[in-house]
């Protein structure tokens, strides 16, 4: 299945979830329509995929969910398992795309415009109305996707949003996508994954001046959980 029939298939879905927010902006029933919208991309991969958690999470509490990124297929998956209502942080530019853009507002995106210093305000004040909401904030610190044989540097942004919001955050690490569906590639082919939460983050603990010692620390143990997790997939 590639990304053609996918785009096709999401624009009914896109609409569905623009008018249920008409009536209710943060309601669960938006969740729902997307995961069914997920559940055929799933099934499309054939993807042998393993969950655990390192502790049980709440999954009606607020959270900045961080993860590594290997594959487009990385939202659909950790969508589908965390049981978690989150929304993203999109680029301005994507505004542009039409379906993406209604896909964006209908799913309460969090709009950032790179161009402007003073933009960490306006994120910062998207966030809180997630919160505020019951929803949670889904980031790739990393920035981008990375190459499997990689463990790209995090970015301090969403911790920063976590610390100011008092916000948990929540640790998932992903390896084994990279195969299923790799950068550059336009179908999908069968594979296994692994995916694990680890323990969440109590924000309290830290300010501003030791932040970036907690950005190092979350990334050297997610480096570890992702090197154990790549050794099984070969064995």
């Amino acid at each position: 299945m590639n990304l053609f029939i996918m785009v096709l298939y999401t624009i009914p879905v896109t609409y569905s979830i623009w008018l249920v927010g008409l009536f209710s902006k943060y309601g669960s029933l938006k969740y729902h329509i997307a995961q069914s919208w997920v559940n055929p991309w799933l099934w499309a991969a054939r993807a042998k995929t393993t969950f655990t958690k390192a502790v049980e999470y709440k999954n009606n509490e607020s959270y900045v969910v961080i993860s590594n990124h290997l594959s487009n297929i990385d939202s659909l998956i950790l969508f589908k398992l965390l049981k978690i209502k989150w929304a993203f942080m999109a680029k301005k530019e994507v505004y542009k795309l039409p379906v993406f853009r209604t896909a964006a507002r209908a799913f309460n995106f969090i709009k950032v415009d790179r161009d402007n210093p003073n933009d960490r305000e306006s994120i910062n004040e998207q966030a809180r109305n997630l919160f505020k909401n019951g929803w949670s904030l889904m980031v790739y610190p990393q920035g981008t996707r990375v190459d499997k044989n990689e463990f790209k540097e995090f970015k301090s942004g969403a911790f920063h949003i976590a610390q100011q919001n008092n916000v948990r955050i929540l640790p998932v690490v992903i390896a084994g996508t990279g195969d299923i569906w790799p950068k550059g590639r336009k179908f999908m082919t069968s594979g296994k994954a692994f995916i694990k939460t680890l323990e969440p983050i109590d924000m309290s603990k830290y300010t501003k001046e030791n932040i970036e010692d907690l950005v190092k620390e979350t990334h050297k143990k997610m480096k570890s959980v992702y090197d154990d997790m790549t050794i099984k997939l070969k064995s």
